[in-house]
């Protein structure tokens, strides 16, 4: 592909050589003469006298004193990320039913869907048009998978769950598992049924190993375009709100309530009944309290979380310590000394 192709594939202008070929994306401080890489930041626009690539994916002001050629875009992270897909397209499994795969045969199976090898789909699913089911998938009863959904090998859609177009479940994923819901009674645990769902909307990608349980009673829901990372838990009846982004190894205890856009670090615990506003976001480890509230678009970090510019003046302090008791211990022996004096 040219640049000047790749340019209005993009919507954006061009400046430099349009008729140079490009066959592939690299890193900026690997690419070569054929290749596309971006500038994210200022930093990267530093290393861009050194970079030998032969197309830049730069913002609209960035000032092209060496006259390279350039793409011009508002969001060149994101042009780029569309130019890595243009080079680097999914692959999909050839449409069919693997023989070894097990279907139900109320199931119903729309056209142009892949069903890999040792899959079992229960009875009443409804497998949207253009899935892929990966080999060794088990989908419960009552499922209904939205169209062009993806789940990689290995992931286990339990009874009831509804889950939207264009998601894409990577392996071991478990949805629907009973939540953790017990009552102590005469000294012993007794479980409490979980008898509700689990809906997922539509463009939502679920890391390696996620668990997102059943609702006890309702709905355990996964808002349309939230992104989660592997090994993240969300726990019954929680509700994730549209566009929310969750880290590595973080963990939603039941009831939890999560807004609009909020950013979620790794590891972080989440307690029972808690609520995370609008475009909050949690750093990375921090603790949220039992029925806490997270305010929108406050920046929390620590346990218990607390907002971050708090936590850096105690930090602060903190690091003041030390010279704080030298003139301590100073102004105790000066004190000493008048004493002595005084006496």
């Amino acid at each position: 592909m040219r640049v000047r192709e790749l340019a209005d594939w993009l919507g954006c202008t061009y400046e430099g050589d349009g008729e140079r070929d490009l066959d592939g994306v690299a890193p900026l401080e690997s690419a070569g003469a054929s290749q596309v890489s971006f500038l994210g930041n200022r930093k990267a626009a530093a290393m861009a006298g050194t970079s030998a690539a032969g197309c830049l994916i730069v913002w609209p002001d960035y000032t092209n004193s060496t006259q390279r050629t350039v793409i011009r875009a508002s969001d060149p992270r994101g042009s780029f990320a569309r130019v890595v897909a243009r080079f680097h397209p999914v692959s999909r499994p050839a449409p069919g039913v693997h023989p070894s795969a097990v279907v139900a045969p109320d199931a119903e199976i729309a056209g142009g869907v892949s069903i890999g090898p040792n899959a079992v789909i229960a009875g009443e699913a409804r497998i949207g048009e253009g899935c892929a089911v990966g080999a060794g998938c088990s989908i419960g009863r009552r499922v209904l998978l939205g169209r062009d959904s993806v789940l990689h090998p290995n992931v286990t859609v339990y009874d009831d769950v509804d889950i939207g177009e264009r998601a894409i479940l990577h392996s071991g994923c478990v949805v629907g598992a009973d939540g953790f819901g017990f009552v102590l009674t005469g000294g012993r645990y007794e479980k409490f049924p979980q008898v509700g769902r689990v809906s997922i909307g539509n463009d939502v990608e679920i890391g390696a190993n996620c668990c997102i349980d059943r609702a006890a009673l309702g709905v355990t829901w996964i808002g349309d375009g939230v992104k989660l990372d592997n090994m993240v838990h969300v726990g019954h009846n929680c509700r994730i709100g549209r566009h929310v982004v969750v880290a590595a190894q973080t963990g939603f205890s039941g009831g939890v309530v999560v807004e609009d856009y909020a950013v979620i670090g790794g590891q972080v615990g989440i307690g029972d009944k808690a609520r995370i506003e609008s475009r909050a976001v949690l750093g990375s480890g921090c603790g949220v309290l039992t029925s806490k509230v997270v305010r929108g678009g406050e920046v929390v970090w620590g346990t218990p979380a607390r907002p971050l510019k708090e936590i850096l003046e105690q930090l602060a302090n903190l690091a003041r310590l030390p010279a704080m008791r030298q003139e301590l211990a100073a102004l105790k022996q000066q004190v000493a000394r008048l004493l002595e004096r005084a006496g």
